[in-house]
């Protein structure tokens, strides 16, 4: 049987480009890939943070509002599903109540303060 111009298959030159565009597409877009997971990582932590923020200021102001003023002990108690949001790398949701970030995962609570931070170093500053 002979084969016609129209039944060859793809060259070894052909496959080989194909691939070396596939190699230099993979290169740029897996870091782009992963700065996108560290952007979502640090837009779900700020919220997180902002909603435990916002429970410990009502609470804050409801207890002013009843003449004693004094931020609460950060525990589930406070929130409406009756626990503390876990924080998205160490999914934990431990409260330190001691200063300083020890890179454990959770949250660190001064309630002296009301000041609440992720105990993660990379993160701290949220």
């Amino acid at each position: 049987m002979k084969l016609h111009r129209t039944d060859r298959g793809f060259t070894l030159i052909e496959l080989v480009i194909v691939i070396v565009i596939l190699g230099i597409l993979a290169a740029v877009a897996i870091p782009k890939y992963e700065d996108m997971q560290e952007q979502a990582r640090v837009a779900t932590l700020k919220g997180q943070v902002g909603s435990i923020r916002s429970a410990v200021a009502i609470q804050y102001a409801r207890s002013a509002m009843n003449g004693t003023p004094a931020f609460p002990v950060l525990d589930g108690t406070i929130f409406a599903d009756g626990n503390v949001p876990k924080e998205v790398v160490m999914k934990s949701n431990a409260v330190k109540t001691t200063p300083g970030v020890d890179n454990a995962g959770g949250w660190v609570y001064t309630q002296a303060t009301g000041n609440v931070k992720v105990n993660l170093n990379a993160y701290s500053s949220y």
